[in-house]
């Protein structure tokens, strides 16, 4: 036997491995003066000077033309909505978790979550992630590396577009069964 099946092998599990990776941390660039990473995130985007809190502000970052419903707005720890942040603090140097409340995903198929860090003495001032869809909760951070400001000011939630709906498969072991137990007795009708 050769090691081309080995091969082969090895190929198709790293592709079906590459295939259903979720996304991971994403740092937002450019980070020399401010710096926020948040988890489970598809792209990052940047802005100054600006505080993304509506739909067009989001339409403009992500050159999108999409609906964007405000679904929670924290200006501290805690739950507003939709959205929950737990975090060790509220400043220029915060490490916390974010929650979309599972319900949310039945309303929409598109997630941003947005962070603003004050304008003036540094860049970027605002943040926004494009969230991986069906994402319930991840890890964020905020760092203010250089500058003056820039404390964590608001977080929030965006919810845009229609989910899939999904439509449940039929058990098909039981299609199955019912085919059978049908030609039993049928055919047993039939010799009688």
């Amino acid at each position: 036997m050769s090691n081309s099946w080995k091969i082969n092998v090895v190929s198709v599990l790293t592709a079906i491995w590459v295939s259903i990776a979720n996304a991971g941390p994403i740092t937002c660039e450019p980070d020399n003066q401010r710096v926020a990473t948040l988890g489970d995130a598809l792209e990052c985007r940047t802005q100054n000077s600006i505080n993304l809190n509506d739909s067009d502000d989001l339409n403009a970052l992500f050159e999108t033309d999409f609906d964007w419903i405000k679904e929670g707005e924290l200006t501290a720890e805690g739950s507003n909505d939709l959205f929950s942040v737990d975090t060790d603090s509220w400043g220029t140097d915060v490490m916390g978790t974010w929650y979309i409340d599972e319900s949310f995903w039945e309303s929409y198929s598109r997630a941003v979550i947005t962070m603003h860090v004050g304008q003036g003495g540094g860049d970027p001032d605002a943040f926004a992630w494009m969230i991986s869809p069906g994402e319930t909760s991840g890890s964020f951070s905020y760092e203010r590396v250089a500058g003056k400001g820039g404390g964590l000011s608001n977080m929030f939630l965006f919810g845009s577009g229609v989910p899939d709906v999904k439509v449940p498969e039929p058990n098909i072991n039981l299609l199955l069964a019912i085919g059978l137990l049908s030609i039993y007795f049928t055919r047993r009708r039939i010799s009688s």
